[in-house]
């Protein structure tokens, strides 16, 4: 569902150059015998000429069509494209993108022109030669566009592929609780891992089939699992566009503190969260098979007695969990 998936990879200025001139020096044209030596040379010329600006031409505008079109896409995929590579940089780089393969036409014809006007093969030839040197310097100029627009490409491919329109559960919680344990149990299907282009954690997407219904499930390490007043602008961002996806989110909690991290800290990042979304959270105790019962209690007084107590890793409480999305998803409908 990634809509930049598909989009091929971006050569840079010399790599452009290089191949639209030796397309050109391959052109072959079907010329009458009895032309003049003049016009045969007048019509390879401008055929060569010709064929650089096309391919370019192409090539350029093949690159803004792969490129989604940014308002039309979801905002969850607005929002990270804008923490990635800036949405207004995008939209400004495919523009002038556009607008340089109109001017290469433009430097053709003008070329074209003079190769028509010719009045001796050699003539011909230095036009063409002209004509390759303004496209070639004017493609260089391009050239950090061009690497802008791959380095776009080569990040926003890697985004995870969610389905916006799809019901999404988003577990949250600090590291090592147990939340990818979690994913991969409750998921019909082994999980998809893929890795968000600005952490260097991975995602894990699976789905959970309810009532003839599919739902995702999604761990996001990397960026539920600490206070949002730790986190930079990127992060932030990232952490908002999730709002665009979530509709419900399960935070785990882990009393045993066998994840590194103390329960305080834990139960304060679910105040935090809580606090900061807008969006129903299930609590959920995992461990409960490792953790003291003091521990336990301690949570339950903070989250609330109608906790979900889970071992993810033994199954225990998963039937239960289910049974709350069931639940949920069946008011919401």
């Amino acid at each position: 569902m990634n809509p930049f998936t598909r989009i091929k990879p971006i050569q840079d200025a010399d790599k452009f150059i290089d191949m639209a001139f030796r397309r050109a020096s391959k052109v072959e044209i079907s010329l009458p015998q009895k032309l003049p030596p003049l016009l045969k040379a007048k019509r390879r010329e401008e055929a060569r000429v010709r064929k650089v600006a096309q391919f370019l031409y192409a090539r350029f505008n093949n690159i803004v069509k792969q490129f989604p079109k940014i308002n039309d896409l979801h905002p969850f995929y607005r929002d990270l494209t804008d923490v990635l590579v800036g949405v207004d940089n995008l939209k400004k780089y495919l523009a002038s993108l556009r607008g340089a393969a109109r001017v290469i036409m433009k430097i053709a014809t003008e070329h074209i022109r003079r190769i028509r006007r010719a009045n001796d093969p050699n003539e011909a030839a230095k036009e063409r030669k002209a004509a390759y040197g303004r496209i070639a310097s004017f493609v260089k100029k391009l050239n950090e566009r061009l690497i802008f627009l791959e380095d776009a490409r080569s990040k926003l491919k890697r985004l995870p592929s969610i389905d916006p329109d799809m019901p999404t559960i988003v577990v949250a919680g600090p590291p090592n609780v147990g939340k990818s344990t979690l994913v991969r149990v409750v998921s019909t299907a082994k999980p998809e891992i893929a890795t968000y282009p600005f952490t260097t954690k991975t995602l894990i997407l699976g789905h959970i089939k309810l009532n003839g219904r599919v739902y995702q499930i999604l761990d996001t390490p990397g960026l539920l699992d600490r206070p949002l007043t730790e986190r930079n602008r990127i992060e932030l961002q990232a952490i908002m566009a999730l709002r665009h996806v979530a509709d419900l989110i399960v935070f785990m909690v882990d009393p045993s503190e066998t994840c590194g991290y103390s329960l305080d800290m834990q139960l304060s990042l679910y105040n935090d969260i809580k606090k900061s979304f807008n969006i129903p959270i299930i609590p959920t105790i995992n461990k409960v098979d490792v953790s003291p019962p003091e521990m336990l209690e301690k949570a339950k007084k903070v989250v609330g007695d109608d906790v979900i107590e889970m071992a993810a890793l033994k199954g225990i409480g998963i039937k239960e969990l289910i049974e709350k999305f069931r639940s949920f998803f069946e008011k919401s409908s």
